[in-house]
């Protein structure tokens, strides 16, 4: 399974190997061992009840291990969040354009209300295979 914590301590209190405590195994790591590197230990291995395997690191930081398959998944709520969140933060920020009092043209309010609908649109027009906010292409901002 998933790994719940790593503790960090000197390589010469810890032992080589693994043992069970509580329930849970416990995986002794020398901070010198190729083979389980200490900084990324949590991110790339996974306890399939027998032996720890190396999963390699996820695609990016929204992907959780899927034990069930045996792989990385998207976490797509996570990615649709931030999504959501950015496109209100941007819709918030262009709010000022479409009031009463702005001093902005009636063509450039225009432009600003086209911008907005896109952003509003956003949600829609998302690759099926986005696994990553920072990839979403967002429209531009009128000048």
């Amino acid at each position: 399974g998933q790994i719940r914590n790593l503790f960090m301590s000197g390589s010469e209190i810890a032992q080589e190997g693994s043992t069970t405590s509580e329930g849970y195994t416990v995986k002794h790591v020398l901070s010198t061992d190729p083979d389980y590197p200490t900084d990324q230990f949590c991110d790339k291995f996974y306890w399939n009840g027998s032996s720890w395997i190396d999963r390699g690191l996820p695609p990016t930081r929204y992907y959780i291990w899927n034990t069930e398959t045996v792989q990385w998944d998207v976490n797509i709520e996570a990615v649709l969040t931030l999504v959501r969140f950015e496109r209100n933060s941007r819709l918030g920020l262009s709010d000022w354009t479409q009031a009463v009092d702005s001093p902005l043209s009636d063509e450039k309010k225009a432009e600003w209300r086209t911008y907005r609908q896109a952003l509003r649109d956003i949600m829609a027009s998302l690759p099926a295979d986005l696994d990553d906010p920072e990839n979403v292409s967002w429209p531009t901002e009128p000048s």
